[in-house]
């Protein structure tokens, strides 16, 4: 069964945010912590609205931990070769790829699940005019100028 994401969301706080920690030698790199904690949520962000498996929140969970990783063996000179950092670089990039096929493959839910909320937001905010035909005409002309925006 998939999941909507809330945008607001960080981690899951269910059977899967052990997946999430990051090991102790991370963990006392409040930087990398602070760091780790946005990318989640900023990737989670980009994928709101967005079914998401399990598969595709532990790659989402791969993207972030590894960039960790990766600015942690940046840090430390942790990187014994310059090749071997390349090939990192190179990994990393490839499965950032796979998220963002993930992302445009569900560009067009996003958004009308988009839409939906700022039709919401519209109904809702319109409520106080009182006459009813201005707030007609107020929501109909707010739907179509969001609905013309080009994302």
């Amino acid at each position: 069964m998939t999941e909507a994401i809330n945008p607001l969301d960080g981690a899951p706080q269910d059977d899967l945010a052990e997946a999430f920690r990051l090991p102790d030698d991370i963990l006392a790199d409040e930087g990398l912590v602070t760091l780790h904690a946005n990318l989640v949520l900023r990737l989670r962000r980009e994928a709101a609205g967005m079914p998401m498996n399990t598969v595709q929140q532990l790659l989402l969970e791969r993207i972030a931990y590894n960039y960790i990783v990766m600015k942690q063996k940046e840090r430390t000179n942790g990187f014994t070769t310059p090749a071997q950092q390349k090939d990192f670089n190179t990994w990393w990039l490839s499965t950032t790829q796979e998220f963002n096929k993930l992302l445009m493959a569900n560009e067009d839910k996003r958004r009308e699940a988009l839409l939906m909320e700022i039709n919401s937001i519209v109904v809702q905010s319109t409520e106080f005019i009182t006459v009813t035909e201005d707030r007609q005409k107020v929501r109909r002309f707010l739907q179509e100028q969001f609905a013309a925006i080009e994302v």
